[in-house]
């Protein structure tokens, strides 16, 4: 396990002597560490835990995010500079590296697909959740000034692990109270997690969510599982629709502020900007086909950002030439332009959808 104070300082604690050595010349460097053991199937995993700038000198205790690929990451600097201006408060980041069992680690279903691009996966993400529930956490909580409940514990992944980390909020409700689900793989097993939401009791989970469109998945209908539970769209789940956003490390650095501010950032109080953005999306299955939307885009006054989706109101000025559905897809039924007003909690855009321009686009 390595850990860091500002900036990453390391060793693999397995090696017993050098952790010796560094204990004693390092010590008003680094806290003390258990070697963490997960199991034969993933042992010696590589845990980075970021500790906040004021954790070597203070007493406070800390709430924590668990960040999947933490290999991958690398963003102890941008969290100080987000803690420094005050986009959230201090807080914990523990790192869990993945390994080559990465697929069956987070995956929960048996899916065709996945199945053909690797046969030797198996859908073991149960396994995984056990470990982070009952190994990992526990013995963070022992090494570290952590606010050691539900509330103060969050989980956050992309990809394959943006579904686990929504699947393990979702199942381990007594162990997280967010997650952040950033390009996450929610086709598998054809969006099985939406249907196993939509049957489970309202559960006490926040949900951040998000998809580039140059990576598109439909996702929306988790959306709307989630309010017609009771949850409140803009604080308790959250979608971001992200033009021209590609799927890697680099697009979901750039947003990963926005799930941590909904975790333990201040509370939102009014809307500094909203804008609508017109989409053109290739789609990522059928050869030639596209996707057209308008995404009402957000932006709160503590910086969360997110799309207003289906949750906006549009109407077509003029109605002859073309439409927009409730989820903002829209199409022409001439090759006039459209003028759309869209609405979104008493804040009006009116936007004029040009043909030629979408035309262009494809």
């Amino acid at each position: 396990m390595t850990e860091s104070g500002n900036t990453w300082r390391g060793w693999r604690v397995h090696n017993a002597l050098l952790v010796i050595v560094l204990s004693v010349l390092l010590l008003p460097l680094f806290v003390s560490c258990d070697k963490i053991l997960s199991g034969d199937d993933v042992s010696d995993r590589d845990i980075r835990v970021y500790l906040p700038p004021s954790y070597q000198t203070s007493t406070k205790r800390y709430p924590v995010v668990y960040l999947l690929d933490g290999d991958q990451w690398h963003i102890d600097n941008l969290l100080n500079n987000y803690i420094k201006s005050g986009r959230f408060d201090e807080l914990i980041v523990v790192e869990i590296a993945s390994t080559e069992r990465r697929t069956s680690d987070f995956l929960p279903y048996e899916d065709a697909y996945v199945r053909s691009v690797n046969n030797s996966y198996s859908p073991d993400a149960r396994k995984f959740a056990e470990y982070i529930v009952g190994e990992l956490i526990p013995s963070i909580d022992r090494q570290y000034r952590t606010l050691a409940n539900r509330d103060n514990r969050a989980i956050i992944g992309a990809s394959h692990g943006g579904l686990f980390a929504a699947w393990a909020a979702f199942n381990y409700e007594s162990t997280f109270s967010m997650a952040g689900a950033m390009s996450p793989s929610f086709w598998v097993a054809d969006y099985k997690l939406f249907d196993e939401i939509a049957a489970m009791p309202r559960k006490n989970v926040k949900l951040w969510f998000d998809t580039g469109t140059l990576e598109w998945d439909y996702n929306l209908r988790l959306s709307d599982i989630l309010v017609g539970k009771g949850a409140v769209y803009g604080t308790d789940v959250v979608y971001y629709e992200v033009k021209n956003g590609r799927h890697q490390v680099l697009d979901w650095v750039g947003r990963i502020h926005c799930p941590l501010i909904m975790f333990k950032g201040p509370p939102a109080k009014q809307i500094v900007s909203f804008s609508t953005e017109i989409e053109v999306i290739k789609s990522t299955v059928d050869v030639g086909k596209y996707f057209l939307r308008l995404n009402p885009v957000v932006l709160m006054d503590n910086f969360l950002l997110y799309s207003a989706a289906q949750f906006a109101v549009y109407q077509v000025l003029n109605p002859q030439d073309g439409y927009v559905n409730r989820d903002g897809s829209f199409g022409f039924s001439s090759t006039n332009d459209l003028r759309v007003r869209v609405s979104y909690q008493g804040i009006v855009d009116t936007v004029n959808v040009r043909y030629a321009e979408v035309q262009s686009m494809k």
